[in-house]
């Protein structure tokens, strides 16, 4: 397997049993995390209230509050992902999931990076879960923003639509994440490529948030794939099909 290779499922014994497991890993951790949500969203609502008539201050905290409405629909698509329930698919565009992650994006990585943003306005409709696209883009974004280094990181996100190499084939669309951070040798690579097969309990670091992104993936029947050199930079592709036309005519989109 060369560093351009697609990551690939193993057979549905294996791909059951991780699978299980990730499922119980990331039940734990969303109610840890729903529980840990609480306090802040108090404490924030009480400081919005003793702020009255600070206007740039309740700005401020009201981003809180709406960072913390967002983690807990994060925390509740992970307890749907963990236990194995549909996701709530509809037709969405990629480019209105970046745009509407910015803000969180941008506060995620705080000055470690600058983000620069490039959407092609008329790439084709997905049909995908908005959250367990958002909650890809963020694992990506964070794994970049863990890579890069002040005062020159740069992390690039791109959607723009593609056509089969055959010219011939299904068209998809292509989320990009790439970063110009110290990058991976092809051992290191290779490495992570393991990781991310292995159950969530046993994978660590980036390779775990990889794992789950590349389960929303698989699940929405796209692929991922991985193109890093050390010292350059990582870029991380995800291609998930397009919606025909006359589907997106019929359907709904966000």
């Amino acid at each position: 397997m060369n560093e351009h290779d697609s990551i690939t499922a193993d057979g549905p014994i294996e791909r059951a049993q991780r699978c299980a497991s990730l499922g119980e890993f990331a039940a734990g951790v969303a109610n840890d995390l729903h529980t840990l949500l609480a306090p802040v969203d108090q404490h924030v609502l009480a400081l919005h209230q003793e702020v009255c008539g600070n206007h740039a201050a309740q700005a401020r905290l009201q981003q809180l509050l709406d960072t913390v409405d967002l983690a807990r629909d994060l925390v509740r698509q992970v307890l749907i992902f963990s236990h194995g329930r549909p996701l709530e698919r509809r037709l969405l565009s990629l480019g209105n999931v970046v745009r509407d992650a910015l803000p969180l994006m941008r506060a995620a990585i705080a000055k470690a990076a600058l983000l620069r943003i490039a959407v092609d306005s008329h790439a084709p409709l997905v049909e995908a879960d908005p959250i367990a696209m958002q909650r890809v883009l963020l694992n990506l974004v964070l794994n970049a923003s863990r890579a890069v280094r002040r005062p020159h990181g740069v992390i690039e996100i791109g959607v723009t639509g593609m056509i089969a190499a055959d010219g011939c084939g299904p068209q998809f669309v292509r989320l990009t994440v790439a970063d110009n951070g110290i990058g991976m040798d092809g051992a290191a690579v290779g490495e992570l490529r393991l990781q991310v097969a292995e159950p969530p309990a046993a994978a660590q670091g980036s390779g775990l948030g990889l794992r789950i992104v590349h389960e929303i993936v698989r699940s929405h029947g796209g692929r991922l794939q991985l193109d890093s050199q050390s010292g350059i930079g990582t870029t991380v592709r995800i291609d998930l099909p397009a919606v025909s036309q006359m589907t997106a005519v019929r359907g709904r989109t966000t």
